[in-house]
C-alpha cells in the first residue's frame, strides 16, 4: 500500500479518491490511479465506471470527492484546466460529429478548437493524422457518408491533433475490422514524445499486445494494477483444457480445436493445465469480484 501511494503522488497524471454518483448508483468508489508515460489499458465490464473515470481524467466531469492532478496541474483550476486540454487529445466514446462537415473541414475546426491558429501549421496537421489512420483518400469526403469505421478511425484522429501529451482514448478500436485493429496498435506503439495514454477497451488482445500496464476496473473499484502478464498469472494454475465440458469450472467454452477450455478455482485431479493468457486473468478477477 505505501508503495502504491508513493506511485500514485508521484505520477504524471494520477487520481486519488475518486467517487462519483449518478441518483442512487456509484459509478465510481475511492479510486486511486497513477498514470506514466506510455501505454495503460483499462478493462472492465459495461456498468463498471470506465467511462466515468476517463472524462474525469480529461475534464470533461468533476467527481464528487477526490482529486486528479496532471502533469502539476489540478483541473479545480480554470486556468489550470484549460492547461491540461491544451495538452489533451481525447476521444470519447460519443463523439457527436457534425455529420455535415467533410472529414477535412472537421479536424480543421477541431485543430482550431485546439489553438493551433497558423493556417499552414494546421493544414500540415490536419494532413499528418489523416496518414496516421489512412483516410487521406476521404478527405473531402462528408462524415455522413462515412462508413462507422471510419468515422471511428477520424475520431482518433481529432484526438491525435497537436501530439498531445495526454492522450486518453475510450474504446477506440470499437467497429475497427482486424487488419485496422493491428494498424491502430502499430500506431499507438509509434507516438512521439510517448505521451500518457490511457484507453478503454473490451479487447483483452489489444491490452496484451501493445499496453505495458494494464488497470481492471470492476463495479466502480480497482481491482488490479500490474502489468499484462502479471494479470494473466492471476488465472495461474486455475486454467485448463478437456474433450469435455466440465461443471466444476466458473466458466467454460470450446475452442477451434473442439476442445473445452475451463476456468475454475479446482482443476481436477490429472486435468490438462495450460497457459493463462491476459482475458483468463481477467476473468478471474471478475468472477471472484462478482461482476458478472
Amino acid at each position: 500500500m505505501d508503495e502504491m501511494a508513493l506511485n500514485v503522488s508521484t505520477a504524471a497524471v494520477r487520481a486519488e479518491g475518486l467517487s462519483r454518483r449518478y441518483g442512487a448508483t456509484r459509478a465510481l468508489d475511492g479510486v486511486d490511479i497513477a498514470l506514466e508515460r506510455g501505454i495503460t489499458g483499462l478493462l472492465g465490464p459495461n456498468g463498471a465506471g470506465k467511462t466515468t473515470l476517463l472524462s474525469i481524467l480529461a475534464t470533461v466531469n468533476e467527481p464528487d470527492a477526490g482529486r486528479v492532478s496532471a502533469f502539476g496541474l489540478d483541473p479545480g483550476h480554470a486556468a489550470e484546466r484549460v492547461e491540461i486540454r491544451r495538452r489533451l487529445g481525447y476521444l470519447p466514446q460519443e463523439l457527436g460529429y457534425h455529420r455535415h462537415f467533410t472529414v477535412a473541414a472537421f479536424l480543421d475546426y477541431v485543430a482550431i478548437l485546439k489553438e493551433i491558429t497558423d493556417r499552414r501549421r494546421r493544414a500540415e496537421e490536419v494532413a499528418r493524422v489523416l496518414a496516421a489512420v489512412g483516410l487521406e483518400d476521404r478527405a473531402r469526403s462528408r462524415i455522413r457518408a462515412l462508413s462507422g469505421g471510419m468515422r471511428q478511425r477520424l475520431g482518433i484522429a481529432q484526438a491525435l491533433l497537436g501530439e498531445p501529451d495526454l492522450l486518453i482514448l475510450d474504446e477506440p478500436t470499437a467497429g475497427l475490422d482486424p487488419e485496422q485493429r493491428l494498424r491502430f496498435r502499430e500506431l499507438l506503439s509509434s507516438l512521439p514524445g510517448d505521451p500518457v495514454t490511457v484507453l478503454s477497451t473490451h479487447q483483452a488482445d489489444d491490452i496484451a499486445a501493445i499496453c505495458p500496464h494494464v488497470v481492471v476496473l470492476l463495479k466502480g473499484q480497482m481491482h488490479f494494477a500490474g502489468t499484462p502478464a502479471e494479470l494473466a498469472a492471476a488465472a495461474a494454475g486455475r486454467v485448463w483444457a478437456a474433450g469435455e465440458r466440465d461443471d466444476r469450472a466458473h466458466l467454460s467454452w470450446r475452442g477451434g480445436d473442439n476442445r473445452w477450455r475451463h476456468i475454475g478455482d479446482h482443476p481436477p485431479t490429472g486435468a490438462e493445465l495450460v497457459s493463462p493468457t491476459v482475458e483468463d486473468g481477467y476473468l478471474m478477477l471478475s468472477h471472484t469480484a462478482g461482476a458478472r
